[in-house]
């Protein structure tokens, strides 16, 4: 019978699960080796029907233990500053679409260009990185995402203001306005 914590067992139940805890957990570990799919399987359920429960906890243990969770963090990090220089590099060139994104977002915040998306906004926005990421692949030049009027001229940072161009375009276009650009020759 599964208890989610010992209070919930009676005396004996807990002396005996004391005794024979190695045992139980060894015997556990095995099951979920052995059953690895229905294992996963369970744990996504459990995860799915229980979220929001499982987010509450997970904070409560963070506020609980921040000092604690930031000296582990800088502890591994100091150990392993190497390896996650290497895989922020690796990551970043392997989500470089991401990362740009993540760029413009930025310095729309900065020029106070932003609006309250929807999420079908962020969808498409994050598409159009995809699209440049995959036609830079495709072509073997660079494609950029272009804000058709400047954030600096008072654009926002919002699909219809965005375009996938090619990148010789966009930084020979520099901070005009798109229609000004095509217009010169």
């Amino acid at each position: 019978m599964p208890y989610k914590n010992l209070e919930d067992k009676t005396a004996y139940e807990k002396a005996y699960y004391e005794k024979n805890k190695e045992r139980i957990k060894a015997k556990s570990k095995a099951w979920a080796i052995e059953n690895r799919e229905k294992s996963n399987a369970s744990k996504r359920e459990y995860g799915l029907r229980n979220s929001e429960e499982i987010r509450k906890t997970k904070k409560k243990y963070r506020e609980k233990n921040s000092e604690r969770i930031k000296g582990k963090s800088k502890a591994y990090y100091e150990a392993n500053r190497k390896k996650v220089k290497e895989y922020g590099k690796a990551y970043r060139k392997a989500n470089k679409d991401k990362r740009t994104n993540l760029e413009a977002r930025r310095r729309a915040l900065k020029f106070r260009a932003t609006i309250r998306l929807t999420e079908l906004d962020k969808f498409v926005i994050d598409e159009m990185y995809e699209i440049a990421k995959i036609r830079t692949e495709q072509t073997g030049f660079d494609w950029h995402v272009d804000h058709i009027m400047p954030l600096t001229k008072g654009g926002l940072h919002k699909p219809t203001n965005l375009q996938v161009v090619p990148g010789s375009w966009n930084m020979a276009k520099g901070n005009r306005n798109c229609d000004v650009f095509i217009g010169v020759k």
